[in-house]
């Protein structure tokens, strides 16, 4: 009988034990790693947690001041985009991310500016990639009433992979035209 108040408490224990499991606090390299080797769709930690955690490029740098900040707007201020361009907008941003994994996880030594330099070369591919060119243009006007016109031309970099994205559907549409589409 004295082994019964005994296992009345280790099974008291083990419960409160298994009950707590999803409280425990993963260390912030555990998480991060998952989320830096494959971001996940629509979710803007990959800044922050990988990015801006290996490079410390600071609040103005492209992982919290551009990646972190346009990839929050874009989530914030979807419901302006239609069904379409908020698929867009989801593939768009796991495009960025993903082409970035490599300086995330270490296989690539660069600074912040080659970060942001490398980061801005992307841009126009995964816009096109992803279906900018199709898009409506009451998307298009949403998408430029979420950047921000001037976001457009505030750097050589960002008005370079402007000019990218629109003669790369200019491309699409000559396309379509001489095609009959």
């Amino acid at each position: 009988m004295s082994w019964l108040p005994m296992l009345s408490r280790c099974g008291f224990i083990l419960v409160l034990g298994l009950a707590l499991i999803p409280f425990v606090r993963v260390p912030f390299a555990a998480r991060a790693t998952d989320i830096c080797a494959d971001p996940p769709r629509d979710n803007c930690s990959f800044y922050s947690q990988c990015l801006e955690a290996r490079f410390h490029c600071g609040p103005d740098g492209y992982p919290l001041g551009y990646g972190l900040k346009y990839c929050t707007k874009f989530g914030d201020e979807r419901e302006k985009l239609s069904e379409k361009g908020q698929t867009w907008m989801l593939d768009t941003m796991y495009c960025l991310q993903h082409k970035l994994v490599p300086e995330a996880v270490g296989a690539s030594n660069v600074t912040c500016d080659q970060l942001e330099d490398k980061a801005f070369e992307t841009h126009s591919d995964c816009y096109v990639q992803s279906g900018l060119c199709t898009l409506s243009a009451v998307d298009w006007l949403a998408i430029v009433d979420i950047v921000q016109l001037p976001t457009l031309f505030q750097s050589w970099d960002a008005f370079k992979e402007t000019l990218e994205a629109g003669g790369d559907c200019l491309e699409f549409y000559g396309f379509l035209i001489t095609h009959g589409l």
